[in-house]
């Protein structure tokens, strides 16, 4: 295998002579450099090549998006496209197998609080529980009677309900688990459920049986169940603007339920989605304010006498009522020189109000960052299979309106397919690097800031325990970032973290951690800081003063993720306060390139129980906003 490697390092990255000097230090087949034995291994910078063969199928034309008719979407400025191919699984597990049934009964976890003497208080455990066989269509109930050794009644909750099952209290210190289980739900389950001690909640015991569940010699025994319509929340629309409802109805028996509209708005249509059988879109366009209630029904599909009937209610306001005062957001923001964004909720041209969310945030932004679409397990959710509409669409909407991509979390530990997670520890580096080329290669030209690794830094300080880490050790941080340069030499590269800009453990881990990559010439160009705080928040100094510590390594300063959740005791005016002082300390600070909220209306945050963000979840402004636009 012929393979070249590059370095290429953060002030050296055009220099042909480092490039050159790289090139010839390649001298074997698995494209690294052979060690120098004077040089500390520590202070060597690391060369990078991509594996070759390749790990994985790179993307081909066949997952590139087709044009998506505008009947799913409240889109009209720029043309929406949609991923092809099959549809995926909601979730992507490893299914259990008969082995792992007929392993036997797994083993209980404990959990031991570090201040409890188990020669005193004896930790409560679960009577006769077994794995159990169920049949579908027949009831399986299964009793749960924790016992305390010492005398009292533990307390006991299930981690998550089987579907359509219950955990029903018998009022006598037990529980049962009761479900009847269908075609849907042949195969192996798990479930679990912690007895709590009674005089110690954090001393417990959980246990996880596995049913197995087998059709009946006679399938037609099962009984035929109505169909059930999934959850539809209020919306709040604009007059005039485009409305998609997605409406989903699903059948326990595993049958795709007709879903009808009786009675249709003026010029509706609905349509068929064309991934996914069980959800008709209705798309129509509300011309005067009120409440729009929308009638829809259900229907089996075996049994047309079987149906279920819901009410969706539309709130319809005329535009004058998301009229802000003063001038927006980005041209106050241009005045000073400070690009001013938002993450972007997923497939957000696929809400209700899809079309309100776009208008009010390219009216105020002028940056627009990824929220979760370029995660692994969106971009890449099996080997060789990509998905690339939704962060296209993205860049579409950004051109549309004059404004800047960010890209966010592209090398994280959270939101990983299921086969990056179970994948050889040896092959990680591969898989890592062939990711980065392949989504920055395809974005040269649309993206130009990448939060590129996120959260290396653990919660109590040193590196995090990820799979990248545990894989490469800290060096991931260094191929990462030298595989981006490779690919994309004009980006700028951040690595992002949260609770780096208050002192503490996490900020105490960064700066050395910076110092090591930078005494290597990696190719960081600025620190990533989110900044996801409290309305009481106070330690403004602390973030000016970190603010200033990165900017003294030469390095950028972007502050990716803000939001300010509002306590039970807090109100909106300490949460404007606070918001004003972070945009107040970029501004002092030269080397603060952005400032980008975590979404920007409260109906889809990721804290939207804690009202955290500038407008409130019917798109009305907040003294937050205010805020914002005074400071600027």
């Amino acid at each position: 295998m012929n393979s070249t490697s590059y370095l290429l390092g953060r002030r050296a990255a055009l220099l042909l002579a480092g490039v050159l000097a790289s090139l010839s230090a390649c001298s074997n087949d698995s494209g690294t450099a052979t060690p120098d034995d004077s040089v500390d291994p520590s202070d060597t910078p690391l060369q990078v090549s991509l594996p070759n063969p390749p790990l994985t199928p790179a993307p081909t034309p066949a997952d590139e998006p087709e044009v998506e008719p505008g009947e799913f979407n409240t889109v009209t400025g720029f043309t929406v496209v949609r991923d092809t191919g099959e549809r995926l699984p909601d979730e992507i597990t490893v299914e259990l197998t008969e082995a792992d049934f007929l392993a036997g009964p797994l083993p209980p976890v404990l959990q031991v609080p570090a201040d409890v003497d188990q020669s005193v208080n004896a930790i409560p455990y679960f009577e006769d529980l077994e794995d159990q066989v169920a049949i579908a269509g027949q009831v399986l109930e299964v009793l749960y009677r924790p016992i305390d050794p010492d005398g009292g009644i533990p307390g006991m909750f299930p981690k998550k309900l089987l579907r359509n099952a219950e955990f029903r209290d018998n009022f006598n210190g037990s529980k049962s688990l009761i479900w009847l289980p269908l075609q849907t739900d042949v195969g192996i389950h798990e479930f679990t459920v912690t007895a709590i001690d009674p005089g110690n909640a954090l001393y417990r015991t959980e246990r996880t049986i596995r049913i197995k569940v087998i059709m009946p010699e006679d399938a037609s025994s099962i009984p035929n169940v109505a169909p059930e319509f999934v959850e539809f929340l209020p919306h709040t629309v604009r007059v005039n603007d485009p409305v998609v409802l997605e409406l989903k109805a699903t059948d326990p028996n595993g049958a795709v339920p007709l879903i009808e509209v009786p009675d249709l708005p003026v010029g509706a249509t609905l349509v068929q989605h064309p991934r996914y059988e069980e959800i008709a879109v209705l798309r129509f366009i509300p011309t005067s304010a009120g409440t729009t209630s929308i009638d829809v029904l259900a229907r089996d599909a075996d049994d047309a006498s079987l149906s279920s009937t819901t009410t969706i209610d539309i709130t319809v306001l005329d535009a004058v009522d998301f009229v802000r005062p003063g001038a927006r957001l980005r041209a106050l923001a241009a005045q000073r020189d400070l690009p001013i964004g938002f993450a972007a909720r997923r497939e957000f041209y696929h809400l209700p109000d899809g079309a309100l969310y776009a208008g009010i945030a390219a009216e105020e932004f002028n940056v627009v960052t990824s929220e979760n679409t370029l995660n692994m397990d969106v971009i890449n959710p099996l080997p060789g299979r990509y998905q690339f509409a939704d962060i296209d669409n993205l860049i579409s909407y950004a051109r549309t309106h004059d404004m800047q991509v960010h890209g966010s979390a592209l090398i994280w530990h959270q939101q990983l397919p299921e086969w990056m997670l179970n994948s050889n520890p040896s092959d990680r580096r591969g898989h890592m690097q062939e990711y980065i080329h392949r989504v920055l290669g395809r974005y040269v030209d649309d993206v130009s800031v990448w939060a590129l690794v996120n959260e290396a830094i653990g919660e109590n300080g040193g590196m995090r325990d990820s799979i990248w880490f545990q894989a490469m050790g800290e060096d991931y941080i260094e191929i990462a970032f030298r595989q981006a340069r490779m690919t994309h030499p004009g980006a700028t590269l951040l690595l992002n973290d949260f609770d780096i800009a208050i002192d503490g453990p996490k900020a105490d881990t960064l700066y050395p951690l910076l110092d090591r990559l930078l005494a290597k010439d990696v190719p960081v160009d600025g620190v990533g800081f989110q900044l996801h705080i409290w309305s009481d928040f106070d330690q403004f100094d602390e973030v000016r003063t970190n603010f200033q510590k990165v900017a003294d390594l030469g390095l950028e300063i972007h502050v990716t993720e803000l939001d300010v959740s509002i306590p039970a005791l807090g109100n909106s005016s300490d949460q404007a306060e606070v918001y004003r002082q972070i945009l107040s300390i970029c501004l002092e600070q030269p080397a603060c390139r952005s400032l980008k909220s975590w979404g920007f209306t409260d109906r889809y945050s990721w804290r939207g129980q804690y009202a955290p963000l500038m407008f409130d979840d019917s798109y009305q402004y907040k003294p937050a906003y205010e805020a914002l636009q005074g400071e600027l």
